[in-house]
């Protein structure tokens, strides 16, 4: 009898040391969570692609622009970047999935970079995106005033869906993306000012510097470039965001070897580029 009582004991007490085991685990976390530092001010934040986001010195877009309009600003630009998720079966583990403008509008509105914390790339071209998340996470967002977004050009060539119908809030297309991350920000930050910003027109261009082909008559897949800024347009008209258009009208193309003027490959601006849309950019923000 008293060794069915000691058995009974030991089995209460490894049910009990199970249950605080887990109970450990369940709050370390929280009692390990550090509270987030908000300690960068920034009055316009840029989120995108490398169009406006390929150089992160002081001759970069966001740079340029913060100094003709006298403000703060951070360049959460990410090289290689779309509007909308690109990878169907890993979704948010495939890296640019994370950093793509429905999921960092979600960490924004959320003020919850995890997923984005997580990503870390051995490629040299961009390793420097975990110290941008890293950063990116120390914004202070009641400060933003505006939020300048601009994808679109790899969602291009990548021949990613425009819309998916009947489901315009897929997050796999550009419209659904577009429209997703808009209403993550607008519940939480209902004064912000959204700007989208269309890609420019481009070139593709062969190793001798010979035009192949424009975005005019390449198809990727999608749509021409054209249908994409069109989209982002109708999109931004329907939720009320602001749209600058840098496709039409913009960068001369008449001449083949027009690509040479504003741009360093036949897509991603120049000095003399920068310097374009930076100008345009402060204008049009100004206004």
């Amino acid at each position: 009898m008293e060794e069915e009582k000691r058995k009974e004991r030991r089995k209460q007490n490894l049910v009990y040391g199970i249950c605080g085991l887990l109970l450990m685990l369940v709050l370390l976390p929280i009692a390990l969570r550090r509270e987030r530092q908000a300690d960068l001010q920034a009055e316009v934040l840029f989120l995108g692609d490398s169009i406006l986001g390929q150089y992160r010195d002081e001759t970069s877009i966001p740079s340029q622009a913060a100094r003709l309009m006298d403000v703060s600003v951070f360049n959460g630009n990410f090289g290689g970047t779309t509007m909308s998720l690109q990878n169907r079966e890993g979704r948010e583990a495939y890296y640019r999935d994370g950093l793509s403008f429905s999921q960092l509008a979600k960490a924004v509105a959320a003020l919850d970079f995890g997923t984005q914390q997580t990503i870390r790339t051995k490629d040299y071209v961009t390793m420097h995106f975990g110290d941008i998340v890293d950063e990116l996470d120390r914004v202070d967002f009641s400060m933003v005033r505006t939020l300048v977004v601009s994808y679109g050009m790899n969602d291009y060539v990548t021949g990613s869906p425009i819309c998916s119908p009947g489901e315009p809030e897929d997050t796999f297309s550009m419209e659904g993306a577009m429209r997703t991350g808009i209403r993550f920000l607008q519940q939480s930050y209902p004064a912000l000012r959204i700007v989208f910003v269309s890609p420019t027109y481009c070139w593709f261009i062969d190793d001798d510097g010979s035009v192949t082909s424009t975005c005019e008559n390449r198809d990727f897949g999608g749509g021409f470039l054209e249908d994409y800024v069109e989209a982002q347009r109708r999109v931004a008209q329907e939720c009320g965001v602001e749209f600058l258009d840098l496709y039409h009208g913009y960068y001369p193309h008449e001449e083949p070897q027009d690509w040479r003027v504003y741009t360093s490959d036949g897509m991603h601006p120049n000095p003399d580029g920068r310097q374009k849309i930076a100008e345009t950019l402060a204008a049009y923000l100004e206004e």
